[in-house]
């Protein structure tokens, strides 16, 4: 028995933690497991990480989270969890409840109402649980409404509500769940991201100069500037037709058409094909002109696979199968080695459809 003690202590020792830690980090694991969620909101990464407790029959908000714990003007806000800080991180700023958060990593703490909670983002993320919760480190405070739930033994963070530019994070636990909504603004962020590559492709000046110009439409001669790096790394399709269409938002005609002449005499492959022609009926939702383009290109061309993979789309936004399956066929018939197995399973997949 004194040799396995013995043992014990030389173990404890030899990795660092005192008798009482080593215990407390067994009862931790076994009664708050760590736990973690992450979700892609826009191009932005939302990523919390906590220690998620039982009620184990207890009563939590009102009982072991007490409400508006507020002792002679001292706040003692919920770790929003157990153990450590429970931590939340943005790749980008974002916007909480409408209110703007630059990027980074938080502590997360609530303080917890009977009818409202207040989240409180601070930015000493490193404390353990709230016990050292300052409030001049507060970077955001929002509030939120709480609202019943069925009964969740473990406390668990969730987003839910998701759409394109944000998600509402959801607390629940007990009979209780409480959300904040995560808003992210993916122009300015995919902009910020691009502009801030050190070494950028002809690619990356396409995509800037169009962000551009979707952010603020009169930034025109920004996004010309844009295009003009683009085209001196290499003249193609995409930023020719670019500069053709910014210019004629300027009002110079005779420069634009001169540089559409030259957009499609360097037309070739996915750019000029398909996302040229469909970018009409997709984004300006002008099905005639995509038509027309598509009909003019294989006529010229009746092997060429990728017009006939847009034409398959094209009827399938009309709503005709079986045209679209004969183009997705025809895609698969005279696609390269390496794009058969896209348009095989485009093909087939349509062929089902129509058959069904």
């Amino acid at each position: 028995m004194k040799k396995n003690c013995l043992a014990l202590i030389v173990c404890i020792l030899i990795l660092g933690f005192s008798p009482v830690e080593a215990q407390d980090m067994l009862v931790a694991t076994k009664v708050s497991q760590r736990a973690s969620v992450e979700q892609r909101i826009g191009t932005t990464d939302v990523t919390v990480v906590y220690h998620s407790p039982l009620t184990r029959g207890r009563k939590i908000f009102g009982g072991i989270v007490p409400y508006d714990f507020v002792v002679d003007g001292v706040e003692y806000p919920w770790r929003a969890g157990s153990n450590e800080n429970t931590t939340i991180e943005f790749s980008h700023d974002v916007r909480i409840q409408g209110r703007p958060l630059p990027k980074g990593k938080y502590g997360l703490h609530i303080l917890v109402g009977k009818t409202e909670w207040t989240y409180i983002f601070s930015k000493n993320s490193e404390s353990w649980g709230s016990f050292s919760y300052d409030k001049n480190e507060d970077a955001l405070r929002v509030n939120a409404t709480p609202e019943k739930m069925p009964h969740q033994e473990w406390l668990n963070y969730e987003f839910v509500s998701r759409k394109s530019t944000s998600a509402i994070l959801e607390l629940q636990w007990s009979d209780v769940k409480c959300g904040i909504e995560i808003a992210v603004d993916v122009t300015t962020n995919v902009l910020a991201d691009l502009k801030a590559k050190a070494e950028k492709t002809a690619d990356d000046y396409i995509k800037i100069a169009q962000l551009t110009m979707e952010q603020d439409s009169s930034q025109i001669d920004q996004a010309l500037d844009y295009v003009d790096r683009s085209m001196e790394i290499q003249e193609e399709f995409r930023n020719k037709m670019l500069k053709s269409k910014l210019l004629r938002k300027k009002g110079q005609m005779e420069e634009s058409e001169k540089c559409r002449k030259e957009a499609m005499a360097l037309g070739k492959g996915f750019p000029y094909y398909y996302y040229y022609p469909l970018s009409y009926m997709l984004l300006k939702g002008d099905q005639e002109k995509t038509y027309a383009l598509l009909t003019h290109m294989l006529q010229k061309e009746p092997n060429n696979w990728i017009a006939h993979l847009a034409m398959g789309e094209y009827y399938i936004k009309e709503q005709n199968q079986e045209k679209a399956t004969f183009h997705f066929g025809k895609a698969y018939e005279h696609a390269g080695e390496r794009s058969k197995p896209y348009t095989r399973y485009m093909y087939l997949s349509n062929k089902l459809i129509l058959e069904r």
